[in-house]
């Protein structure tokens, strides 16, 4: 679908690079967080706040020429781990060093993400 004669408006990246993401700025809130939640929703509900490592899989450029970001951030929720893909703003990506380590996704015997 994609090659290299589409490298300016899609820049895959195999394997995908490591970042932080700025969760505040992927999921912008007006409303104040809901202090009394109950003891179901504290262990399985998911922490999604601030910066967060994340992999970004690609950019992707938008009709008026801003660029985004397709991410894939790991959340752990009562020791398992979920991975939530993103589209994020270039502002919301940074970075971060390799050295870090995150989970890595479960894949089918293809080597492709598993679907749940």
């Amino acid at each position: 679908m994609f090659d290299n004669r589409h490298w300016d408006v899609w820049r895959p990246y195999s394997p995908p690079i490591p970042i932080y993401v700025d969760i505040d700025r992927v999921l912008p809130t007006d409303e104040p967080p809901q202090r009394e939640v109950s003891a179901r929703v504290a262990k399985y509900g998911l922490d999604l706040s601030g910066r967060m490592p994340a992999r970004q899989r690609a950019w992707h450029r938008l009709t008026d020429g801003r660029w985004i970001a397709s991410v894939e951030v790991p959340v752990e929720t009562d020791g398992q781990w979920m991975f939530l893909d993103f589209i994020a703003s270039a502002e919301a990506v940074a970075l971060r060093e390799e050295s870090d380590t995150m989970p890595d996704r479960p894949s089918n015997r293809w080597g492709q993400p598993k679907r749940f």
